[in-house]
Parts: C-alpha cells; structure tokens; sequence
C-alpha cells in the first residue's frame, strides 16, 4: 500500500464516479441543511478542510456564506471550480495539505465531512490538523467532524461489499481493520467495460473517546459528540461518528 495515496490524482480520476455521484451531492445539499440546524446558528465565514469537488461547499456557497475550500487534489478542486463557475458562486478554492494550512482567527465554523481524517501515517499529524483547525477559528467558533466511528466498524464490517451503477460498473470493496484495530485498510476493484481498476488506501480509525481526547489535546473547550446530523444519541448501531467541537 503505497504511503500518502491521497496525492495519487489517477486515484481520484479513476474512482471519482463511485465517490462523488450526482446523489451524492444531493445529499450534501440536505447534510448542510441538518448541520446548520444542528448548530442552532448560522456561521458567517467557513472552512472546508478536504472538500473535495464541493459536496458542502457548493451548498454552502448557495446559502450566502463565504467559504474556503482546502483540499490536496487539483483533480477535484478544477471540478469544483468548475462547477462554481457553472452556477455563478464563488469561493475561496485553495489545493493545500490541511497539516500546513492554518490561518488564525478567521472562521466562525471549520468542516471535515465524510470520513476525510485520518488519511496520514502519522498519528501525530492527526493532531497537528486538530490543532490548525483551532486556530483557524475565531473566539466561540467550531468545528464539526463527521466520520465512521470504531464501534460500528468493529461490529459491522464485512469483508467484500460490492456496488453496482447505472452505467453497469462494479466496484468490490475489501475493507479490514489492521495494525491493532487503529487503521482501515482497503482494496478496491472498479470493473466498468473491458477495463479494470485497482488500488489500497487505509485510514486510521477512531472511537468516540479517542477522538473527545484528540480535540481537547488539540486545545478545543468542548466536545459533543452524536451518531450523525440529526443530533441523535451516538451508540453502537450509529453509521456516522460526528462531532461538533467548540473553541
């Protein structure tokens, strides 16, 4: 498994249909719309680390606020420019590696959606991203983590899954918890037509308690913690870890 895969633009090129589908920026739409009331107020200026080619920034944009949009891949922030561009939106759209980028003081809420932590060798890069966030925000600002939590995948994982589109694609999935249960490891298979495309990626996986002890290493006051944007109650059944930590 090749180290730093997320800078392999063939990988997002190659895979981006099984990732970012039309139903899933759809989905972004209406996430959006439960974070906004799950916060309870709405944030004037937003960062949106690993965004990806927009599933939350474009809504984000079309609700009136001013975004920044980080994200390693050029790949998908030329999509995401594009698709700005295509409805008239603008955003502040930056290809950085989110352990370096940092900008103190100037965001009322910062994002991390859809399990985009984590991806580094490294735990203590981890934290380092955390500690970023924390001073990217400004006094009461805060920052909401979304990604699939330990506990689920200790008692959910199975080991092929595989996914059928309409353009008669398949993608098979082996995903396995390694190194102790710290990291997801994966192998995906995309077979569409004559031709076939492979590659591994692993991200290191956390439970709710060692992400509540990460952000308040990280320097945040508060940390709470739901089983997704609807604000329910985070058990074991839970698909989705997410967290809204305060500065």
């Amino acid at each position: 498994m090749a180290d730093e895969w997320y800078f392999d633009e063939r990988l997002w090129e190659q895979f981006y249909d099984c990732m970012f589908s039309a139903a899933q920026f759809e989905a972004g739409e209406a996430q959006v719309s439960q974070l906004i009331g799950l916060l309870g107020r709405e944030p004037e200026r937003v960062l949106d680390l690993a965004c990806g080619p927009g599933r939350h920034t474009l809504p984000l944009c079309r609700a009136g606020f001013a975004v920044t949009a980080v994200d390693s891949s050029e790949y998908l922030l030329t999509d995401l420019r594009r698709r700005l561009q295509h409805e008239g939106l603008s955003a502040e759209v930056l290809q950085r590696d989110m352990r370096e980028f940092t900008r103190p003081d100037s965001y009322d809420l910062a994002l991390c959606m859809w399990s985009s932590f984590g991806y580094f060798d490294r735990p203590e890069d981890d934290l380092k991203v955390l500690k970023n966030v924390v001073a990217a925000l400004n006094a009461g600002g805060r920052f909401v983590l979304d990604v699939v939590g330990k506990e689920y995948l200790a008692r959910q994982l199975e080991p092929v899954m595989v996914r059928d589109f309409p353009d008669g694609a398949m993608l098979i999935e082996q995903p396995c918890l390694i190194d102790n249960m710290t990291r997801l490891s994966n192998r995906w298979t995309l077979v569409r037509g004559d031709s076939v495309y492979r590659t591994s990626f692993s991200h290191r996986c956390y439970s709710a308690l060692e992400l509540e002890d990460r952000l308040f290493a990280a320097g945040f006051k508060s940390v709470a913690i739901y089983g997704g944007l609807d604000g329910s109650e985070y058990n074991l059944d839970s698909e989705r870890l997410l967290i809204v930590a305060g500065n």
